[in-house]
């Protein structure tokens, strides 16, 4: 499973640690972390991941809005993090890339499973 690289993207480094130490303890690969869509989009040109979890709400550039401006350059699947609003779920069936969401906080069970069943569909 370490082949596949993730980017984290959490404005709160709490959450943001948890949920990296989530993914590698189940062998998975974090190629990287951060806390705004800015440097989201940044990180994705350069690495090209595999996957990346994106909070919805943070600084700078919303998750939204980061997961729209990847989406136009590269294809690569975006699994969401948010506080659930209906507005919210609305503005991301929008996006192709958004392949799902997952309502905060995150157990580790349900992160897991969602991320294994986005990188490798078949299994």
């Amino acid at each position: 499973m370490l082949n596949k690289r993730i980017i984290v993207v959490e404005d709160e480094s709490i959450v943001r640690l948890d949920i990296v130490e989530m993914l590698k303890a189940e062998g998975l690969n974090v190629v990287a972390a951060t806390n705004n869509g800015e440097k989201a989009i940044e990180l994705a040109e350069i690495l090209q991941p595999d996957l990346i979890i994106m909070d919805i709400k943070m600084p700078k550039v919303d998750g939204i809005k980061a997961s729209e401006i990847i989406s136009e350059k590269l294809d690569v699947p975006i699994l969401l993090l948010t506080a659930y609003t209906q507005d919210e779920v609305i503005k991301i069936r929008k996006i192709n890339s958004i392949l799902g969401y997952l309502v905060k906080p995150v157990s580790e069970n349900n992160l897991i499973q969602a991320v294994k069943n986005i990188l490798f569909p078949s299994q």
